[in-house]
């Protein structure tokens, strides 16, 4: 069972007795209900689970964050990434960025650097379109956070 990050991991030790499965959460998103789990992700290099499922660390939201992506199809990105309807764009959460925002604009950068058609977040709206798009709506949330950033800042 992957497990993006520490927020959002309820009944993960349910589904662990029921169905036997392996958790897998990065090592910077461990706490006292999730010592437990049997693949505890190390550094922020991607790991390659199978010949179509890779995860790629997304530090940002918090620490440890991970996305995965499925046959360079599918994105599921926890709280990192959403579409905003209001905004018409992709979107990161900055009033629930727990770690650094910072790192969270870079992340979003670096995922510039896969081919996927869909966003499919733990919170917020699924988005849904040809790879080339996808790349374009990355670069117009990517300038938006940049916007947010320097208004934290």
């Amino acid at each position: 069972m992957y497990l993006t990050h520490q927020d959002d991991v309820a009944d993960h030790q349910k589904f662990h007795d029921h169905f036997g499965c392996d958790r897998i959460l990065h090592q910077d998103e461990i706490q006292e209900g999730t010592k437990d789990v049997e693949v505890k992700l190390i550094g922020t290099d991607n790991i390659q689970l199978s010949d179509d499922l890779l995860i790629i660390p997304v530090p940002g939201h918090t620490k440890g964050h991970t996305v995965l992506l499925y046959q360079n199809k599918f994105l599921f990105t926890g709280d990192h990434l959403a579409w905003s309807n209001p905004l018409q764009q992709l979107y990161a959460f900055p009033n629930y960025c727990w770690y650094s925002w910072t790192s969270l604009v870079n992340s979003t950068q670096k995922l510039l650097n896969y081919s996927f058609e869909w966003v499919l977040p733990g919170h917020g709206r699924r988005y849904h379109a040809d790879a080339s798009t996808m790349q374009q709506q990355l670069k117009i949330c990517i300038s938006w956070m940049e916007t947010q950033n320097a208004r934290k800042s």
